[in-house]
């Protein structure tokens, strides 16, 4: 392959993630097939058993990945919340995009901004130039693939907390949109595939190829379940990138896989690491890191998502002040991208500064009504608003705040149904026992089978108190 760095010879040829933008959860699977003890212990600053509402949101994407006042860093004062239907965007990227063209940059943009449609279309036409690119099909791949995901309510990390989602069915998907993602992650394997055949040691055709199985990794697991196929997939991406490394130590891009997958061996017990090991894979968590930083520090596509899963990490380690300025640093590029405002909403509160995060959930449930966000589950920033009230006994707020995440259009079951059973509990707490039971039905009503409408079914018969 010849395009790339031979065309910008300052940079090495990058992705994100998955060769295009990705929030750091459409890589999460990658991270919880071989690491499900590190998710145990991934909220920063609560106990393993906490409710993972309350966890940094991977986003991503993504990302992943994926996260303090925001009308004051991010929206002057006379500057409205709305956001209109048709959105232009600037081309402006703190980091470097191949093909280095307005198009490209645009489609990157509205990508992090997770206006998905508009990213499709920019880069459908970025393909109509570059058809045999397989770096530009991965670009175009991975945004169909975050859109289906985030139609499918996917793009949430708390799905992916201990071993549940091992136990989540298959969403259904649209035919074409199933072909779609076939079709294009077929073509970007067998073009880069093409290209190492005629080279082997080709960095930027290993690295595509590396993209094309990451993201055949989240279409196997996320979407299919077919955990074992994902598996495989993903080895196939790690082992790719390693090898780039070890062609060119400082192409940086491959070091987020690589970094992230040393982190997160380098945590497993003894036994755990013992089964990585059969896999080829060895971790050093301070290696991890070190080269997280080394992808977040080379300004490439990667950037984002290396800055996201390192805040991660480091939040997993309580340094708050270290990961707090790169979730801050991505909201600030792309404040309309409500995965990373949360994120940065979730480690104010688990950094203990509750009052900046009360008011950081309360003006993510503003913008979500107002329709700054082109994506977004505001449901889940009202549930995290509540479950923040509640922890500073403020019950009446907290229940309103369960309340609105409950009734917010098509909200999330998965984050509605707990919402109603809090709401319950704060109703009881006030002693409005007839509310209380119409939000503990509602639990029930919404995810019959889950642990919420277990633990309404018992609040029915008698009220929830604190020593419940």
């Amino acid at each position: 392959m010849t395009r790339a760095r031979h065309a910008l010879p300052s940079r090495r040829r990058k992705f994100v993630l998955q060769d295009a933008p990705a929030h750091l959860a459409l890589f999460s699977i990658l991270i919880i097939l071989l690491s499900a003890p590190l998710s145990a212990n991934s909220l920063p600053g609560e106990p393993s058993g906490t409710d993972s509402a309350n966890a940094l949101p991977c986003e991503s994407s993504g990302t992943g990945f994926i996260l303090c006042a925001f009308s004051a860093t991010r929206t002057s004062p006379g500057q409205s919340a709305h956001v209109e239907p048709s959105r232009s965007y600037s081309a402006s990227l703190p980091f470097r995009v191949q093909p280095n063209d307005a198009i490209t940059r645009r489609g990157f943009e509205a990508f992090y901004n997770m206006d998905y449609d508009a990213a499709i279309r920019l880069f459908e036409q970025e393909r109509s130039r570059y058809p045999d690119d397989p770096f530009v099909i991965n670009h175009l791949l991975a945004a169909v693939l975050a859109k289906e995901l985030d139609r499918e309510g996917q793009l949430d990390a708390t799905l992916y907390m201990g071993n549940k989602f091992l136990q989540l069915k298959a969403p259904p998907v649209d035919p074409q949109v199933r072909a779609q993602i076939d079709d294009l992650s077929k073509r970007a394997l067998a073009l880069s595939t093409q290209e190492l055949k005629k080279n082997p040691k080709d960095t930027d055709a290993l690295f595509a190829r590396a993209v094309a199985r990451g993201l055949a990794t989240v279409y196997s697991a996320v979407i299919e379940k077919k955990w074992l196929g994902a598996l495989k997939q993903g080895l196939g991406a790690y082992h790719d990138d390693e090898r780039v490394l070890k062609l060119d130590p400082h192409y940086d891009d491959a070091k987020l896989v690589v970094g992230t997958f040393q982190y997160i061996v380098g945590s497993l017990s003894w036994w755990e690491k013992s089964i990585a090991f059969v896999a080829n894979m060895h971790g050093n968590r301070k290696k991890g890191l070190a080269l997280l930083r080394q992808a977040v520090a080379g300004g490439g596509e990667e950037s984002v998502d290396a800055g996201t899963i390192l805040a991660l990490f480091l939040a997993r380690e309580k340094k708050y002040d270290q990961a707090m300025p790169l979730l801050e640093r991505d909201y600030q590029a792309f404040p309309h991208n409500f995965i990373f405002g949360l994120a940065v909403a979730d480690l104010l509160n688990a950094s203990g500064q509750r009052d900046q995060a009360i008011a950081a959930y309360r003006e993510l449930v503003r913008r979500g009504r107002a329709g700054f966000f082109p994506s977004a589950h505001v449901e889940r920033a009202a549930n995290s608003l509540g479950r923040a009230l509640r922890d500073e006994k403020h019950y009446a707020e907290a229940a309103r705040a369960f309340d609105e995440a409950v009734n917010y259009p098509d909200a999330n079951p998965g984050v509605a149904a707990p919402a109603a059973l809090s709401a319950g509990e704060m109703y009881d707490l006030l002693g409005q026992r007839e509310k209380a039971l119409a939000r503990y039905n509602k639990a029930i009503a919404l995810a019959p089978d889950s642990d919420a409408a277990r633990s309404a079914s018992r609040f029915l018969k008698s009220p929830y108190s604190l020593a419940s």
